[in-house]
């Protein structure tokens, strides 16, 4: 064997100990991934001198063809692990560029296996032996070049732009000495070794190649530097271990000190773990042995660290930080003051916390403030209640729209609130008119998805052969008139809520297709065979009783039972006559604003015949009614139509002689008045304030009507 077959046998087993004593590094800390990558790479250099060295005894082109492609394959996995391993030192490579890089050597080295020749050639033509400089007789072949070889070539040029971005990166973060040592490796020794491979293919210059030569190079410099760093690690590592046992000595001395005094001290650690405590503060807390634990966990018995928590601000600023707060596990209050622990560069290393129990402080505190916040809103509700009662009464339950004040409507009210967060369908019932389109705007409103479209729908509205195409929509030519794509109301509603009025009167076909809507999320636009799905919150409505129209076979069950998930009843008018008045109010002055009339005055009798009234259209009734007694009202006091008037009153016949007497009907009015205030005239509810009278005017009015009151 010549020199030159004994230095790359000599170059195959330095690499292989290298690989081998990096596979060991790897194996003792698996997270220097670095080293990892670095073995693999140094045995593909192994494996390719070991084989150059066969190349380079061959006798037939068989041979040399087969010797050939495994030093190209072990060449292919140098080059790979070079990617990943350039990734893993710096930490700063582009990924993408890598699995590109990665990609297109793998292609490369399977192209190198397949093809006959390698991916070098495409053809050997003949082998030569060549005599060195020394006397050394080698193989050489000739032959033409694989046009697939320009993949290993073009990857070589972005290797050599990932290798200096990936360094300039790593210099500017701080990094020289690393960044100068792989950039000026790899371009020194790799970048001449493969310039003259690419120079002795073409033929400007003779063997032998000194790619071999290059990665020993590479390697024994890049396994040095590696070394070198893995030495100062450890160094490292042993005095931070000293500087622990120092400071653990430290916080012994300090335990003697400060267990004596009975503030609570705690001292912390960056991480939040606690370090040492002083009996103080296990005496306050139920834990045994708190040191270890995170200080929220075991002084507030929480998962994550507390708002505003003192220890971070002060690790983070390095001030000295003060706090008061509410223990959530012994219920008493605390002061708390953190104090920096620096060492001698000016870094926090721990935060000392001293605990004071302030409880009785506090609580003396909290309730002269509860004290002081009580006379302030008696005091703002006295001056103010007449001008704000209205808009208490109707933004106490926060739904400005609806006006009432009753149990049965402060109860659906509250339903609302609670499905309102949730994506559940609804289903709304009531009689004609009781606002049931209101109380869907509120769940929308409400809800999360309050800043995306309400879109409403009256099913009985829409003629039965376009159901499905308002509700889905259709595509163009889907039928006759259908000119242009158009979405349906599903497609509007996405991300929103669609509110489905009169859901009773779909028909059965359009019934089933809005099954699978509410089951899958998914329809079909009429004309087309593409599935759409929409993210839609359902609000149905209906006047009907679904139960009976599921038995009468008008509505399916399925589809029934996938709308009644979460059902709200609207309570008719005659069901909270106790608002009417308060609607009564706010529809008188929003019509008379809206005709330009005014209207500020509305008799008691007039609020009585309203709210005797059973209201069969509810709401809507009681609107047009008012709407109505607005436009014929003559001045700025409200009177009733006369055909109302006359449902209300009821005569017993059309003769004069069953008329009551205008005092007749006042005295009625104020014993019924009389009754509820059990005689009282004047002050707060007094008979006095619902007449809007004043106490001495309803007296004279009393003597005039024969009578009698309580004088208050």
């Amino acid at each position: 064997m010549g020199p030159l077959i004994i230095a790359n046998i000599i170059i195959g087993s330095v690499c292989s100990t290298v690989a081998l004593l990096h596979l060991v590094v790897f194996l003792r800390r698996q997270d220097l991934k670095a080293n990892l990558f670095f073995a693999i790479m140094s045995m593909g250099a192994a494996g390719s001198a070991l084989s150059e060295a066969w190349v380079y005894r061959a006798t037939t082109v068989e041979a040399f063809s087969m010797a050939f492609k495994v030093q190209v394959t072990f060449q292919g996995i140098m080059w790979i692990s070079l990617i990943w391993f350039i990734m893993v030192y710096t930490g700063m490579a582009r990924r993408l560029l890598a699995i590109a890089l990665t990609a297109a050597y793998a292609l490369a080295v399977i192209i190198n296996i397949i093809s006959p020749f390698g991916v070098i050639y495409s053809k050997i033509t003949a082998l030569h032996s060549v005599t060195l400089p020394w006397g050394e007789l080698i193989t050489y072949a000739t032959g033409t070049a694989n046009p697939w070889r320009f993949i290993a070539d073009i990857a070589w040029v972005f290797l050599l732009f990932l290798v200096i971005e990936s360094c300039v990166r790593l210099y500017r973060h701080g990094q020289k000495r690393r960044a100068i040592i792989l950039c000026s490796s790899i371009l020194l020794f790799l970048g001449l070794a493969y310039l003259h491979a690419t120079l002795m293919d073409m033929g400007i210059v003779g063997p032998p190649g000194i790619i071999s030569f290059g990665f020993i190079g590479l390697i024994l410099v890049m396994s040095a530097s590696l070394v070198e760093e893995l030495v100062r690690a450890s160094v490292l590592s042993r005095e931070v271990k000293a500087k622990e046992q120092k400071l653990r000595d430290e916080r012994e001395r300090m335990d003697v000190i400060l267990s004596a005094l009975n503030t609570g001290l705690a001292l912390i650690n960056p991480d939040m773990t606690v370090a040492w405590v002083n009996e103080t503060i296990r005496s306050m807390l139920p834990w045994d042995d708190p040191v270890g634990k995170k200080c929220y966990a075991f002084a507030e018995n929480r998962t994550e660290p507390c708002e505003g928590c003192g220890a971070i601000q002060v690790f983070t600023e390095g001030h000295v930080h003060e706090t008061e707060r509410l223990n959530s596990i012994s219920g008493r209050w605390v002061h708390i003051i953190s104090l920096p622990i620096k060492d001698e560069t000016g870094r926090v290393v721990n935060v000392l916390e001293s605990t004071t129990d302030i409880t009785e402080r506090k609580q003396a505190e909290i309730a002269r403030d509860e004290a002081m916040k009580e006379l302030e809103e008696l005091k703002s509700r006295l001056e103010e209640e007449n001008i704000y009662l209205r808009e208490e009464i109707q933004s106490s339950h926060g739904f400005t729209e609806i006006i009432g004040e009753s149990n049965v409507l402060l109860y659906v009210l509250s339903r609302v609130k609670q499905v309102a967060d949730t994506d559940a369908t609804v289903l709304v019932q009531g009689e004609t008119g009781v606002g049931k389109e209101l109380i869907s705007r509120a769940i929308h409103r409400f809800s999360s998805r309050s800043e995306k479209s309400f879109i409403k729908v009256n099913c009985s509205a829409l003629p039965l052969n376009l159901v499905e195409s308002e509700l889905f929509g259709h595509e163009k030519g889907a039928f006759t008139g259908a000119t242009r794509l158009r979405k349906g109301r599903f497609e509007l509603a996405d991300g929103g809520s669609l509110f489905m009025d009169e859901v009773s009167e779909l028909p059965p076909e359009v019934q089933a297709k809005l099954l699978r809507v509410l089951q899958d999320g998914e329809f079909e636009r009429v004309g087309s065979s593409h599935t759409i799905t929409s993210n839609v919150r359902l609000i149905a409505a209906t006047n009907r009783n679904l139960s009976e129209e599921v038995a009468a076979g008008r509505f399916r069950a399925d589809l029934f039972y996938r709308l009644n998930v979460y059902p709200i009843t609207v309570p008719p008018l005659r069901n909270r006559r106790g608002d009417i008045p308060l609607l009564v109010q706010h529809f008188v002055s929003e019509i008379a604003a809206r005709v330009g009339k005014t209207i500020d005055q509305i008799p008691p009798y007039v609020m009585e015949q309203l709210t005797a009234y059973d209201w069969p259209g509810n709401v809507r009734e009681l609107k047009n009614v008012l709407e109505r007694s607005v436009i014929t009202s003559q001045d700025t006091v409200l009177r009733l139509p006369q055909a109302f008037r006359e449902d209300v009153l009821q005569p017993s016949s059309d003769s004069t002689d069953s008329w009551e007497s205008l005092d007749e009907v006042q005295r009625r009015y104020v014993l019924k008045v009389l009754k509820k205030t059990k005689g009282q005239i004047e002050g707060p509810g007094g008979a006095a304030e619902i007449l809007q009278l004043k106490p001495s005017t309803l007296r004279s009015r009393l003597q005039k009507l024969r009578i009698r009151g309580k004088n208050r």
